[in-house]
């Protein structure tokens, strides 16, 4: 995956919160899979498609946008190593 361009900008208070709601995700998401609940971890991504449509329709922020759709493909990217790893 390429490196983002984009960044949080941390003076703004917006993603200051939005950073810490992605961590959040992004943990509960790791832990899910680690505990084998793929139904829990597609909980966690269901969340991060969230915060991306929050990010572009209410705070119309796209940097954000960007950040979260970035979380949602990471997200969706360990799921897919997960589900191979349970197959083989």
């Amino acid at each position: 995956m390429a490196n983002s361009t984009v960044q949080f900008d941390l003076t703004n208070p917006q993603h200051v919160a939005m950073r810490k709601l992605m961590a959040n995700v992004y943990a509960r998401h790791v832990e899910a899979n680690a505990q084998g609940l793929p139904l829990m971890a597609l909980r966690y991504l269901g969340m991060a498609q969230g915060l991306e449509k929050v990010a572009l329709y209410v705070l119309a922020d796209h940097t954000l946008h960007q950040l979260c759709f970035e979380l949602t493909c990471s997200l969706q990217g360990m799921d897919s190593i997960v589900r191979k790893e349970v197959a083989a």
